[in-house]
């Protein structure tokens, strides 16, 4: 992949939850050929319009945008969007909050065990502060050694999504544009009251 590959997307450092695990060349195998669900492509196709809507109404009726968006937050949550039972927070799968740097072609986020070029990682990625969750498959570019502030992370993994469906990829693209506007205004308020 050329640097202009690379960089069609714009780029953003996030706080996510992260699941990621390192896939044996078998799961390799069945996880490349394997397509989205119907069902999970369909709930994203709902939220994109759900979020559609929300940001039509929220100039004109910032109240009731805020209700809204809080109930669909709420509905989210309840059907397992970013809920951890005991059993998964005492696994090694367990989603954890983390520090990445996201576009909508890929990722860079810190690991605990080395990754190999070409090795395929199946992550689940949950975006804040909707709680949209996205189940993705990784091919690895480069792994790097990394100084984690709180020595659990040793390894900086960068990768680009494989075979991402459409609808995944336009809620990456909708995550990462709002969370530059936001990084943006906070930037900026910052900057007036210095």
């Amino acid at each position: 992949m050329n640097e202009n590959e690379r960089r069609r997307y714009f780029r953003v450092t996030d706080l996510v939850g992260l699941t990621c695990r390192f896939l044996t060349e078998g799961e390799r195998d069945l996880a490349v050929e394997s397509k989205p669900s119907s069902l999970k492509s369909l709930l994203g196709q709902i939220e994109d319009k759900i979020n559609s809507n929300l940001a039509r109404i929220q100039n004109t009726q910032p109240e009731v945008h805020q209700v809204l968006d809080l109930l669909n937050q709420k509905i989210n949550l309840a059907f397992g969007h970013g809920i951890l039972t005991n059993e998964e927070l005492s696994g090694e799968d367990a989603t954890k909050a983390c520090q990445v740097n996201l576009s909508a072609c890929g990722i860079a986020f810190p690991s605990s065990e080395p990754a190999a070029l070409n090795q395929y990682i199946a992550i689940e990625l949950i975006l804040y502060p909707t709680n949209s969750r996205l189940e993705l498959l990784l091919a690895v570019i480069s792994c790097d050694d990394f100084d984690d502030d709180d020595n659990q992370n040793s390894y900086l993994v960068r990768a680009n999504f494989v075979n991402i469906s459409d609808v995944d990829q336009e809620v990456l693209v909708q995550h990462v544009l709002k969370r530059q506007v936001s990084q943006l205004k906070e930037s900026r308020a910052e900057s007036i009251s210095e």
